[in-house]
């Protein structure tokens, strides 16, 4: 089972990796114990803060993508939030550089989405989980162009009904996170549910 794991870490980001990968092939572990004598520093220890950090990074980049839809919006409320404002800074940058509305609703949406589908493979949704790496950022921008229309024409219209400019984006914004973490999770990065676990054989114990 070990052999049909792609590993793709190769320092201590390993251990976390292989739990969750052998967690989603739903196989069932058993512990064995051993005698160990760890290294000091001074007799060659590698592994450091970053090493922790990293580790850290591996349990979300794998386990993320398979979490619960509740567990995943979550973290996507994370990185839509910092995109968000990234967005809306941009927005009120241009706008107040004199850029007119559409112009600046446009560009600053387009940024936000370029940082929000880097953070996404990043951390919460699995690269090429069913496109290749075209495909995916084609189902990707076209997303970001359905939920860039709506950006943009609730902002115009938002701002016609009488709002001021920021409170009309931020009001768009808000709607937006939920389409697109729609968009990302059940078009652009799908997958497929964990199997269920499969009854414990009372005699496999004995083995």
């Amino acid at each position: 089972m070990i052999q049909s794991i792609k590993i793709e870490e190769n320092r201590f980001g390993f251990e976390p990796e292989v739990v969750a990968k052998i967690a989603q092939k739903r196989l069932r572990v058993y512990e064995m114990g051993i005698s160990y004598r760890g290294r000091t520093y001074e007799e060659g220890k590698k592994i450091g803060v970053k090493d922790g950090w990293r580790a850290l990074y591996c349990i979300l980049k794998y386990n993320l993508p398979q979490v619960p839809v509740p567990i995943q919006f979550l973290f996507y409320c994370f990185i839509g939030g910092v995109c968000a404002v990234v967005n809306l800074l941009l927005f009120l940058s241009l706008h107040s550089a004199g850029f007119d509305l559409t112009v600046s609703t446009i560009a600053a949406f387009a940024l936000s989405a370029i940082l929000n589908y880097y953070l996404s493979i990043k951390l919460i949704f699995r690269h090429r989980a069913r496109w290749k790496t075209a495909g995916e950022v084609l189902a990707f921008f076209g997303v970001v162009v359905v939920v860039g229309a709506f950006d943009l024409y609730s902002t115009r219209w938002l701002v016609a009904v009488g709002l001021a400019p920021w409170l009309a984006k931020l009001i768009a914004t808000a709607f937006g996170l939920v389409l697109n973490f729609t968009g990302r999770r059940f078009i652009v990065f799908p997958e497929s549910g964990r199997p269920d676990w499969k009854p414990q054989n009372p005699d496999s114990r004995k083995h």
